[in-house]
């Protein structure tokens, strides 16, 4: 992406070097984290709900800057508990071998 494209490749070394480094040292770097002017504004409600879901805030900041998402988080936390205690009958496995059959099916 970096690359630009004319052929350089004729030039000689020395030339070639001096010219890559004058543009790279003409082009700002592109891999730092850059804030966006519309995502500022709501910048306040998603950090302190998000310092919330990660253990740093308090629930109430939270729910003061966005407490319909703070209900949503608390109900995803309720739903993912109840079906971490779910759990298979223990006959479960021995319904399923026993339906297999006794031998593999021939291949076509």
């Amino acid at each position: 992406m970096l690359d630009r494209h004319d052929a350089h490749e004729n030039l000689p070394q020395k030339v070639r070097d001096t010219r890559d480094a004058a543009v790279s040292a003409d082009r700002p770097v592109a891999d730092r984290e850059v804030p966006l002017p519309e995502v500022a504004a709501a910048d306040t409600t998603i950090g302190a709900v998000n310092m919330w879901l990660d253990g740093e805030g308090s629930e109430a900041d939270a729910r003061e800057a966005d407490d319909k998402a703070v209900r949503f988080w608390a109900r995803v936390a309720k739903d993912t508990e109840t079906m971490r205690q779910v759990k298979a009958p223990s006959r479960l496995t021995a319904d399923i071998m026993a339906a297999l059959p006794g031998t593999a099916p021939l291949a076509d």
